[in-house]
């Protein structure tokens, strides 16, 4: 058998072998690149699970701050009206005071159920106070507006020049009534007990005040409530509003604290609260800000 014959023959014979292994190790990469592309591919879909988690979770927590930011702003908003209200009652017709502090009271505390659910402890605190202050407002309120708006009436009756010495006795009559209860929560219980007929005359006399209005007003002097003097204040200060005003400060630092991921280009929530907004100087500039954000 000559070379070539030869060779012929042993291709022959090894041709069925090699076109095995050769199946044998194309099968193989087949598999090893099957695997590694359900491997990628499942790394792929861990990684996708776990960043749909991250951004569910962030989406989840900025959606919660959101709502917070809107619950602290309408108990915010409800506790500004309530002491405006309060501030502003004086001068309603004595008929429509209980009706309009009713809203406003009701109104704060419709506001505070959503914030308790969500507000972390140091902000339900400070919110807690507020409320707590807005109650304590409530029930001071008719009693303040009937002494401030009998304190403004006697002030309008006085002399235009000199209201100690005046001679007219109706403006001499309503600058004395003025007096008295300015200095009323100082007296002693005997000392009340015998000026309350001379205030009782001085209010007659000074022909500021209807029979009603004095009759509610005696009602109040003769019960001679422990916060007389801060609900009656004084010429500059209203001691009620700067109490109002020095809890509310401390309750919208702490609802700005509570919402860091709220963005600050969002149209609701704590933006609107201005620095301006937290002044303590003017209780009413207070609360017509923050209303009108």
């Amino acid at each position: 058998m000559n070379p070539v014959d030869l060779i012929a023959v042993v291709t022959a014979f090894l041709t069925p072998p090699i076109a095995f292994m050769a199946a044998l190790w194309a099968r193989r990469i087949g598999r090893q690149s099957a695997d590694a592309a359900v491997v990628s591919g499942a790394n792929q879909a861990h990684g996708s699970v776990a960043a749909a988690r991250v951004q569910t979770r962030g989406e989840l927590e900025l959606r919660q701050q959101a709502a917070l930011a809107d619950t602290s702003a309408a108990f915010l908003r409800a506790s500004d009206a309530l002491a405006r209200t309060v501030e502003q009652l004086p001068g309603v017709v004595p008929e429509e005071r209980s009706a309009q502090l009713a809203a406003h009271s009701m109104a704060v505390e419709t506001t505070f159920g959503p914030l308790e659910l969500l507000a972390p402890p140091e902000l339900l605190r400070h919110a807690k106070a507020l409320r707590a202050y807005c109650r304590a407002l409530e029930n001071l309120a008719l009693d303040r507006a009937v002494l401030r708006s009998a304190v403004q009436a006697l002030k309008d009756g006085w002399c235009p020049f000199n209201a100690e010495t005046c001679d007219h006795d109706h403006r001499s009559a309503a600058f004395v009534a003025w007096q008295f209860l300015m200095e009323w929560s100082e007296r002693e219980d005997e000392e009340r007990w015998t000026d309350r007929g001379l205030l009782e005359y001085c209010l007659q006399e000074s022909q500021r005040m209807t029979e009603r209005e004095i009759s509610s007003l005696l009602g109040v002097v003769d019960r001679a409530p422990a916060a007389w003097s801060r609900m009656i204040g004084g010429l500059v200060r209203d001691p009620l509003m700067e109490r109002f005003a020095t809890l509310r400060a401390p309750f919208v630092e702490a609802a700005r604290s509570a919402q860091p991921l709220v963005p600050p280009g969002e149209p609701d929530g704590l933006r609107a609260w201005t620095s301006d907004a937290v002044s303590k100087t003017t209780p009413s500039a207070v609360s017509r800000s923050s209303l009108s954000a």
